[in-house]
């Protein structure tokens, strides 16, 4: 495998942000799911879904009318995300961060958010534990979760927080600067070897 990363917590977490400074984000996950109607989205913003999907239509043809159909992933059967199509190489970025820093940790897919505040929600097509972390340069943006009665807050800037997206109500506080999330989870859909 390539090495993307040199085993220092800070400058990897600068690295990983340089590759991410390197995608074009767009309104994805978000505007197609309708999950978070009310949520302004501006251009530069978004909320993207990295890795796989079980619907294979993309879009229709804006010449022809034909319908355009999503890449066929052989190792699942399912079809890539749009992002993923876009970015290739990304999937091995990611890869090569996980075991390095949470090797324990299997997951799927990859919520990829820029600027993006995400209002109070549950993950419903998570299954178990997902490993956040954000970066970049931003201040406030914490992620609270509600626990039982309580609102925790916790603060993921070069932070990986784990907990159960889809049992536990969760949300970003409002921030000042460019802040990336990463959410590395396992889907519903998707078989775990």
């Amino acid at each position: 495998m390539l090495h993307y990363f040199i085993n220092d917590w800070e400058a990897d977490c600068c690295i990983l942000t340089s590759y991410l400074n390197e995608v074009e984000f767009y309104a994805g996950t978000e505007r197609r799911t309708g999950q978070f109607n009310g949520v302004k989205i501006s251009k530069g913003t978004g909320s993207m879904l990295y890795g796989v999907t079980w619907k294979g239509f993309l879009k229709y043809d804006k010449e022809s009318g034909e319908k355009i159909f999503r890449e066929k992933c052989p190792k699942t059967n399912l079809y890539k995300t749009k992002c993923r199509t876009m970015y290739p190489e990304r999937e091995f970025i990611f890869k090569a961060f996980g075991e390095l820093y949470f090797p324990d940790f299997i997951w799927t897919q990859v919520q990829m958010n820029k600027n993006y505040l995400c209002p109070p929600h549950k993950d419903s097509s998570n299954i178990g534990e997902s490993v956040l972390l954000t970066l970049g340069n931003f201040t406030g943006g914490e992620t609270i979760v509600k626990l039982d009665n309580d609102d925790i807050i916790f603060n993921s800037h070069h932070n990986l927080i784990k907990f159960n997206g889809s049992k536990y109500l969760h949300w970003t506080k409002p921030f000042i600067g460019n802040r990336y999330a990463l959410v590395f989870f396992n889907n519903n859909k998707i078989l775990i070897n």
